[in-house]
């Protein structure tokens, strides 16, 4: 299945979720947010939003700064 995730097509299985899209990239949930087909997806459903094909994710860090 090809899913969009930061403008860029991927492949991933068919029984994928927000969750194993996030492991597959080494990504650690702790200042992430994660929009799903435009949609601000809240931590607690990550890994039950099941992805389709074409879905569009954008995985967003949470960067400090002065």
């Amino acid at each position: 299945m090809e899913i969009h995730v930061n403008g860029e097509r991927q492949q991933f299985e068919s029984e994928t979720t927000i969750q194993d899209v996030l492991d597959h990239f080494g990504i650690e949930a702790k200042r992430m947010a994660v929009e799903h087909n435009e949609t601000v997806v809240k931590r607690s459903a990550w890994a039950t939003t099941y992805l389709r094909p074409d879905d569009r994710l954008e995985l967003l860090e949470f960067v400090g700064g002065g």
